[in-house]
């Protein structure tokens, strides 16, 4: 059995003897299992506070077969017989030195050294390393454990080799996560993708980047490579014959693989011209676009072109057929709005013409147009102006938005806002014998949106050559203003050689 003695705690490199020093000795023996530590630190003291400690490396232990290494502690001539040791194992030394923190320590009792015997102090390490390679675990220390103790290549300082499933230097991140592997090379289980590094910083930064580890062999019918992801290994699928592909020319169609690895197709046939009358039936394709193109038919070429309202013409030499316009006759109060079929034309009743005179039916009765087209007869004749005097240009629209007031004197529309366009009409002053000039404001439409109430000293002639639609009163009657009857629109004028009172107001009563 080989020791190493401590000699007044120097260790000596010599075997101690069975015999026991006169003054007496600790005998320490340290067992391990399969953490086998690198260093061990013997530290022995007395209650005087002598102390002294020694390192034991590895490399001195002196039987390599059996776990286990024996030190004597001898006790000094002025230490006390009472004496106590502390057994500490490393996994680190730093020369002859043991260094690190402490896998395990142990501290004996107090222990009384009896001359010329060896007390004995027994430790056995819990620690333990099943792959060998010198990190421990099993045990709770200051220290980082072996991580994985199935793998030597894994443990506490091993090189870090990037695998986003492994933490290959136990400091708890792995692969892309841990500082060491910026930009380096990385796995993460993708057996088919080759060259991926780390990509960003810390918790997130990714494996990522790459290239496929199966390259394909280019074309469309040649084999296609497959990657199969449990392995990574490169499987060969054959293209089957008759599979879809494109041939790379627009002006071939139904593209398919053959035997010999080609993409071929069928030529694209170009007989549809758009117009068989100004087109050659026989085309070539543009293979820029994949279009047909058709030669035109000569200029003297005759055809029809499908237009009703056109006579047959010839084609243009673009390849285009051109008919004849099938002429229109004029129609009086209408404007052409086109045809259905060759003289056949469709007619509109035309804004310009509206209330001009138009064909008389025979009965000498005067006629005018319509806003429709239609040429007929005024529906009365009044005996103070001539319904067919007035150009249409000036017969517009009157239409309000509320309650408002016309007076005949100023011709203005209170409140402006709610009154008609003036612009859209034509108001005109027409003299009448014995009696006051009157308004005649000749309108295509009357549409009110409120009462209409007309005062001043002037009549007022509306005339409505269309619609008119009353939902509200038209008011030209007498009315009270500041307890003075005012009378209506031309009121109290004089008729001839007779004139009317003055409306007189009283209890509630008018007359006039």
């Amino acid at each position: 059995m080989y020791r190493l003695c401590l000699l007044g705690c120097v260790v000596l490199l010599a075997a101690c003897g069975e015999k026991a020093p006169d003054e007496g000795a600790i005998r320490v023996s340290v067992t391990y299992g399969s953490f086998k530590p690198a260093c061990v630190r013997v530290e022995a003291k007395d209650a005087q506070g002598h102390q002294e400690a020694t390192d034991i490396p590895a490399t001195r232990f002196k039987n390599p077969q059996k776990p286990e290494v024996l030190v004597a502690v001898r006790r000094k001539a002025d230490w006390d017989a009472a004496m106590s040791v502390t057994v500490s194992s490393y996994a680190e030394t730093a020369g002859d030195r043991c260094a690190g923190e402490a896998v395990e320590t142990f501290a004996s009792p107090s222990l009384t050294v009896v001359p010329k015997e060896y007390t004995p102090f027994d430790v056995t390490l819990k620690a333990v390393d099943g792959d060998g390679d010198g990190s421990p675990t099993g045990v709770e220390w200051a220290g980082v454990s072996d991580c994985d103790d199935t793998r030597n290549d894994v443990r506490p300082g091993a090189v870090e080799k990037c695998d986003t499933a492994i933490d290959f230097d136990c400091d708890g991140k792995k692969a892309c996560a841990d500082s060491k592997c910026t930009e380096k090379t990385c796995t993460d289980g993708d057996l088919c993708t080759t060259g991926k590094r780390c990509i960003g910083v810390g918790p997130a930064a990714q494996c990522g980047g790459g290239e496929p580890k199966c390259k394909q062999t280019g074309g469309q019918c040649e084999s296609a490579v497959r990657c199969e992801a449990s392995t990574g290994a490169c499987i060969d699928e054959t293209v089957v014959v008759g599979t879809a592909c494109e041939p790379g020319d627009k002006c071939v169609t139904n593209g398919r693989c053959t035997a010999d690895k080609q993409c071929v197709g069928d030529a694209k046939a170009c007989n549809t011209p758009v117009d068989a009358q100004c087109q050659e039936s026989t085309g070539t394709c543009n293979s820029t676009n994949g279009q047909c193109e058709y030669p035109s038919k000569s200029v003297t070429t005759s055809c029809v072109d499908g237009n009703a309202c056109n006579d047959p013409g010839f084609c243009n030499g673009s390849g285009v057929c051109t008919g004849t316009p099938t002429p229109c006759p004029a129609k009086e109060c209408n404007t052409v709005a086109g045809c259905t079929r060759n003289n056949s034309c469709i007619y509109a009743g035309d804004p310009a013409q509206l209330n001009n005179a138009c064909s008389e039916d025979g009965s000498g009765t005067p006629r005018v147009c319509k806003a429709d087209g239609t040429c007929v007869a005024f529906p009365y004749s009044p005996a103070n102006f001539d319904p067919t005097t007035i150009p249409g240009g000036q017969i517009g629209e009157l239409r309000t938005t509320g309650a408002v007031v016309f007076d005949t004197d100023a011709q203005t529309w209170t409140p402006s806002n709610l009154g008609p366009d003036t612009g859209a009409f034509t108001i005109r002053s027409l003299p009448q014998a014995g009696g006051p000039e009157i308004l005649l404001i000749p309108v295509r439409t009357l549409a009110l949106g409120g009462e209409l109430r007309i005062v001043g000293s002037r009549a007022v002639i509306l005339a409505v050559y269309g619609d008119a639609t009353l939902s509200h009163d038209i008011l030209a009657s007498g009315r009270i203003v500041n307890g003075v009857p005012v009378p209506g629109s031309g009121g109290n004028q004089q008729c001839v050689t007779s004139a009317g009172n003055n409306g007189t107001f009283s209890g509630g009563q008018g007359g006039g």
